[in-house]
């Protein structure tokens, strides 16, 4: 399969650690969700003008609950870890890892100052305000998650997409 070459222009889809959770998961409960991810994948790996990414955030979430929800053996969780990090693939798809901001100046207190303001206004889970305070802070305005608790819809200026909902070609259904 030949790589698509990415370019700056491309929309970028923030990928939620339930994302990763479903890809990396060997329960029967994750069963649905491993399929959703992986036609989600596939079909924005041929989409156009479409990068995905993730955050060292999302990854030590999915360590986290692999390892304590999922009750997975922690050498195996650390080799998933250490492989998608290096690989940067999930599946074809190639995942662009984001900082916690690209500004070189942005500090611990600023950052959790915004993710303060982030819980303050909206009232959604520290986690998926840190992962907004990341993608507000990169420029993206899309995410692809699981989210039931409906957290990340909270977040003004947001779009936020289940892997189900996700045809061929990377569009979106309705």
């Amino acid at each position: 399969m030949q790589e698509k070459t990415r370019k700056n222009e491309d929309t970028l889809i923030y990928l939620d650690a339930c994302v990763l959770i479903a890809y990396y998961a060997v329960d029967e409960k994750e069963k649905d969700k491993k399929e959703k991810v992986l036609r989600a994948l596939d079909a924005f790996n041929q989409a156009d003008e479409v990068q995905l990414c993730t955050s060292m955030w999302a990854v030590a979430e999915m360590v986290n609950v692999l390892i304590y929800n999922k009750e997975m053996e922690a050498q195996d969780v650390a080799t998933i870890e250490s492989d998608f990090a290096n690989e940067r693939r999930l599946s074809d798809a190639k995942i662009k890892f984001v900082d916690v901001s690209p500004k070189g100046d942005y500090d611990f207190q600023e950052f959790f100052y915004h993710v303060r303001q982030g819980i303050l206004s909206y009232h959604s889970g520290v986690a998926d305000i840190i992962h907004s305070v990341i993608m507000r802070n990169n420029g993206i305005g899309h995410i692809l998650t699981f989210d039931e608790k409906d957290d990340f819809k909270q977040i003004p200026d947001l779009t936020v997409i289940n892997p189900g909902d996700i045809k061929l070609g990377g569009t979106i259904s309705s």
